[in-house]
């Protein structure tokens, strides 16, 4: 069985998806949060069984952006494999007459439809009054008082899932007649689609050009025909929605009881949004919170961190002493353990990101940096809608452009795709902090105000201003005739739920361990391989001037020389080799070879920068086995015996990490919503353009 949740934004519909398949879904505060259709699973009563298919939130049958389109097809397609038995319509009851306008069209297609209505207790509190029963004998289906957030209400939306599953509950009659159209128009299209649903019939015929389960042939027939007759969407869709108002507003009038009981109070968001959302302090509040939010990144963290960094070494150390001298024992020390650790190390950060990220979602204030921003982003050529994207990607570059589908307007869509992977995500945040933590002081000013946390949260405002400036070029090289408009409901601030905070931090700490472990430990391994072996023209003479010293020294090599050896030999290995081939290329912004392996491992993912300097300072050392990475990195030297990570150097290497394009996976996304490889190598280009101009000037500078 296939049970379809559709709803307005902001419904509840994802919360009870949650609640319903007990996946930890991602459950936004804000609209657009659900891209794309999440699959789950659930059991109902009698052991009956049934697959969830959460849709992206639309307020009606006429979609206008790409995320709209994913639920539009799915409700209108007639043979697709995740039609629904079942359509379960989530509906917030402080708002009932706009989200009856999309129930009462999905009743129109005569399919299974449970209304369930989310917020009754707030309703209630504004004095609205639902009788239930009322409301479902006038509709004809079952209605469902539910509250997600606390699992309320879901044994009686099963039972009515089964009842209507059973045919109890399927409106016999149109919810409203449709629009007056020439004789034989809707009888031909549904001969044509093979399909027996006149309003079914009525949306092929509206949105002919963009549905993708229409074959070419059933296209151009449909298109001839709607010149046959003259069809004008705008016309129908007008009269339509006009009658079903009409429609709803009796509804209303017979299952809803209004209550003055508000005593001319102004509501707790009301009072919130004056201050939270004022021209003046809304953006100083804003400014605040960011930097709360990066200066705790620092300070939760580095209790873990330094915990997770000395056990890691402490164990290289043990490893060291006990394992004999063995090539396999070498690929564990410094390959296997030296990449583990370079990923687990920064776990305890990307859990309080994604958790503090979370709270601010779940509270609603997330759409309020929206509506902050979007005087902002429209002087850059979008609109306050394209922040939310943005947002997403401090997380992840790759669930935020798929976000992009709810921009209607195809050029702010493309624009918005574009700069999208210049806001900081997650992967980004391991190498900004091994760098600020060895190049920046731990100092205080003010006492109080980290100064690694304020640059912190400096490359997260820098990456955000150069998207801006990007956004404002491309809008004026971009042209299009159609404007936008920015319309978005905000949600009422909620008490956020720890127990999702700390679920989500849970969910993607793993998720980072997983999917960036891998990365990170077959770069680790192939490294190790790379650093430790070379071709034998240049490996032989070393191996051959240290046996020398060997017989000359009574077969020992003092601690100084094994340093010595260890060096000389990554540096004549295949790694070496490598970057010893693109250093000329990379030395005027300031790194070395070393830095400059680790960043062609970083095009793989920008994390991998950590495991693969661990790794080569661990093949490349002979004497710090014991050391922490951060140590190693601080003894690293130049030639002439100068420190690698300097100032210079490593404020070049964390200007180059914001603004260059090193994922590979965010390209392939790319290429997959544009629909053409046009676009991700411009994006590649000039990210990578700007990283090496902006990173050659900070060193300079700097220097």
């Amino acid at each position: 069985m296939n049970i379809a949740l559709a709803g307005n934004p902001n419904s509840g519909k994802t919360s009870l998806f949650n609640v319903l398949t007990g996946l930890n879904q991602k459950v936004g505060n804000f609209p657009g949060v659900t891209v794309d259709k999440k699959i789950g699973y659930t059991s109902l009563i009698e052991g009956t069984k049934a697959k969830v298919i959460d849709l992206p939130g639309t307020y009606s049958l006429y979609p206008k952006s790409a995320d709209e389109y994913v639920a539009y097809e799915t409700l209108i397609n007639p043979s697709g494999e995740d039609v629904p038995d079942v359509t379960i319509v989530v509906a917030d009851a402080t708002n009932l007459k706009r989200n009856l306008l999309f129930c009462s069209q999905i009743m129109d297609l005569k399919k299974p439809v449970v209304l369930a209505l989310t917020m009754m207790d707030i309703a209630q509190k504004k004095g609205i009054l639902v009788d239930v029963n009322i409301l479902s004998r006038m509709l004809g289906i079952p209605v469902v008082d539910i509250n997600p957030r606390e699992s309320k209400g879901i044994k009686p939306l099963k039972e009515a899932i089964l009842g209507v599953m059973q045919g109890k509950h399927i409106p016999k009659e149109d919810f409203v007649k449709f629009p007056a159209l020439n004789t034989g128009f809707l009888p031909e299209l549904k001969l044509i689609a093979g399909i027996d649903n006149d309003y079914a019939a009525l949306h092929l015929a509206c949105a002919t050009e963009r549905l993708s389960f229409l074959t070419e042939e059933q296209h151009n027939k449909m298109e001839a025909l709607k010149k046959q007759y003259q069809f004008s969407k705008a016309k129908v869709q007008a009269a339509e929605v006009m009658d079903r108002y009409a429609t709803i507003d009796h509804l209303i009038q017979s299952s809803i009881r209004i209550q003055d009981n508000t005593s001319g109070r102004t509501s707790l968001t009301a009072k919130l949004d004056k201050v939270l959302l004022h021209k003046v302090w809304g953006n100083l509040i804003l400014f605040v919170v960011l930097m709360l939010l990066f200066q705790s990144i620092f300070w939760l963290a580095s209790y873990p961190m330094d915990w997770i960094d000395g056990g890691f070494s402490a164990l290289t150390g043990w490893l060291g002493e006990v394992m004999p001298e063995a090539w396999w024992s070498n690929l564990i020390i410094n390959g296997l353990v030296a990449g583990i650790g370079g990923v687990v190390i920064f776990v305890p950060q990307i859990a309080i990101l994604f958790g503090l990220i979370t709270l601010l979602e779940d509270s609603g204030y997330m759409a309020r940096i929206s509506f902050l921003t979007d005087r902002l982003m429209r002087s850059v050529g979008m609109n306050g809608r394209a922040a939310m994207p943005m947002i997403s990607g401090l997380a992840c570059a790759i669930p935020a452009i798929m976000a992009t589908r709810i921009i209607e307007n195809k050029k702010e869509r493309l624009i918005a795709i574009l700069i999208t992977p210049l806001m900081s995500c997650s992967a980004r945040l391991p190498v900004y902090t091994i760098l600020i933590s060895l190049v920046i002081p731990k100092s205080y000013v003010l006492g109080f105000i980290s100064l690694q946390g304020l640059v912190m949260m400096g490359l997260y405002l820098l990456g955000f201003f150069m998207a801006l400036v990007v956004s404002k070029v491309l809008s004026i090289i971009l042209k299009s005739d159609k404007g936008s408009l920015f319309l978005m409901e905000l949600p009422l601030y909620r008490a956020p739920r720890w127990g999702n905070a700390l679920q989500t931090m849970a969910e993607k700490a793993m998720i980072f361990v997983k999917d960036a472990g891998k990365v990170i430990m077959v770069i680790s391994v192939i490294l190790w391989a790379l650093a430790s072996y070379g071709p034998g023209k240049s490996m032989d003479p070393v191996s051959k001037k240290y046996e020398m010293l060997k017989v000359t020294q009574n077969g020992k090599l003092t601690d100084e020389q094994k340093v010595e050896q260890a060096h000389e030999r990554l540096e004549h290995s295949y790694a070496g080799i490598m970057g010893k081939t693109i250093e000329p290329f990379i030395a005027p912004l300031g790194y070395d070879w070393k830095i400059g392996i680790a960043l062609i491992t970083s095009f793989a993912a920008r994390e991998a920068y950590v495991g693969t300097i661990a790794t080569l300072y661990s093949v490349g050392n002979a004497e710090a086995e014991e050391s922490t990475l951060k140590e190693k990195m601080a003894q690293a030297k130049h030639k002439d015996g100068t420190p690698v990570y300097t100032l210079a150097a490593g404020s070049s290497l964390l200007v180059f990490y914001v603004f260059a394009m090193q994922c590979m996976s965010t390209l392939a996304i790319v290429k997959r919503e544009t629909k053409s490889w046009k676009w991700p190598v411009i994006q590649f280009v000039y990210m990578s353009g700007l990283a090496y101009i902006c990173a050659f000037i900070v060193f300079q500078v700097l220097k």
